[in-house]
C-alpha cells in the first residue's frame, strides 16, 4: 500500500475528516488506498498554523472526532488513517474540477476550511481524498518523503488488533 507522511497538525486534521485535500508541489498518477502517516515532528510553524485553523474552523473543538482522538503525541510516527486517493488536480482549478468528478467532490467542511489547511498557490496539486478511515489503534511506522510503500502488519485489516473506523 502507498503511504504519505504528513506533519501535525495536518495528519490529525486528515485523520478526523476536517482535511480532505492534501496539497503538494508535485503530481502523482497513483490512485487507490493511501495510508496517512503522522510525522514524528511538529514544528513551530505548524503550531502557529494549528492555532490559526482552530480559530477559523468554528466547531472543530466540539467535533466528537476531535474530542475522542488520543493525544497528538500518541500518533506521532504512526499510521493514523487510510484514505482513497481519487484525483490529483491543479490547485488553480480545484473547485471546478472537483465538481466534475464522478461522483462530484465537495469537502465535508467546505472549501474555505480546505483553503486554510492547504497551500493553493499556482503550480501546486490538490490530492483529493475520499473515504478517510481512522486507524485504531495507531500503527507505529517509519515515515519517508514523497509516496512510499507501507506493508500493514499481518491481518491488520481483519484482526481485532486493529480496526478501521467507519
Amino acid at each position: 500500500m502507498k503511504a504519505l507522511t504528513l506533519y501535525h497538525p495536518w495528519a490529525m486534521f486528515t485523520e478526523i475528516g476536517w482535511k480532505e485535500v492534501e496539497t503538494r508541489d508535485w503530481y502523482t498518477g497513483y490512485r487507490g488506498p493511501l495510508a496517512i502517516h503522522a510525522s514524528r515532528h511538529w514544528t513551530s510553524v505548524e503550531g502557529f498554523e494549528y492555532a490559526r485553523i482552530v480559530q477559523a474552523a468554528d466547531g472543530l473543538m466540539q467535533d466528537p472526532e476531535f474530542q475522542s482522538r488520543p493525544a497528538l503525541a500518541a500518533s506521532m510516527g504512526c499510521i493514523v488513517a487510510i484514505a482513497d486517493l481519487v484525483a490529483c488536480i491543479p490547485t488553480a482549478f480545484v473547485q471546478e474540477s472537483a465538481a466534475k468528478l464522478k461522483p462530484p467532490f465537495t469537502p465535508a467542511h467546505g472549501w474555505p476550511i480546505e483553503r486554510i489547511m492547504g497551500n493553493y498557490e499556482s503550480g501546486r496539486w490538490a490530492w483529493i481524498l475520499r473515504n478517510v478511515r481512522r486507524v485504531v489503534p495507531y500503527i507505529p511506522a517509519r515515515g519517508y518523503q514523497k509516496l512510499w510503500n507501507w506493508t500493514p502488519p499481518a491481518g491488520a485489516f481483519t484482526a481485532s488488533e486493529m480496526r478501521l473506523e467507519q
